[in-house]
């Protein structure tokens, strides 16, 4: 468990710190036609992160003593940009925040909720898997879950950091865009 929210807390903060710096004038600056801004990569994690915290609040039911343990999988791969993943529909960009501010404050929240969840919860979270499959792996454990959350938004930070070296984001930033 403290694996856990250690990991929890580090992605936190790792994400944060990816977009600290961006100006609210500039978090809807897409680097490409297509592509995410700062702004709709906070939204994504936002929301992803408020419906996995419901998920994992939600009846679990047992895992199968069979299921696979993808835990060093998801620990070694989630949090990079090496593969493209296209996201759920739920989980697209839709405009759910005025501000960054306003996203930032969901997606605290919603972490907050992880953290607490992983804090309080006294069932070996490796017993249990969510009851609704995540959209790329498949029936997860709620361990896996905790894992997932934490290293998707690595992952999105990594994809605010390249938004911020783009050609047109420096543009904008330094008033040519």
């Amino acid at each position: 468990r403290e694996k856990l929210l250690a990991l929890l807390r580090q992605s936190r903060e790792r994400f944060l710190a990816s977009f600290s710096d961006v100006a609210e004038e500039n978090c809807r600056c897409r680097p490409a036609e297509g592509c995410w801004s700062v702004l709709d990569c906070v939204e994504h994690i936002a929301a992803a992160e408020t419906l996995m915290v419901g998920l994992l609040n939600a009846p679990r039911r047992p895992r199968a003593a069979d299921a696979p343990n993808r835990e060093q999988i998801f620990l070694e791969r989630l949090g990079k940009r090496d593969r493209k993943a296209e996201a759920p529909e739920s989980g697209r960009p839709a405009g759910r925040f005025a501000t960054l501010a306003d996203a930032r404050k969901q997606f605290e929240t919603a972490r907050e909720g992880a953290i607490r969840f992983t804090q309080e919860s006294k069932e070996d979270l490796r017993a249990t898997e969510v009851t609704h499959p995540h959209p790329l792996v498949g029936d997860v454990s709620a361990y896996e879950m905790v894992i997932i959350l934490a290293k998707h938004a690595e992952r999105h930070a990594l994809q605010i950091e390249e938004i911020k070296k783009s050609p047109a984001f420096l543009a904008a930033t330094q008033g040519r865009g």
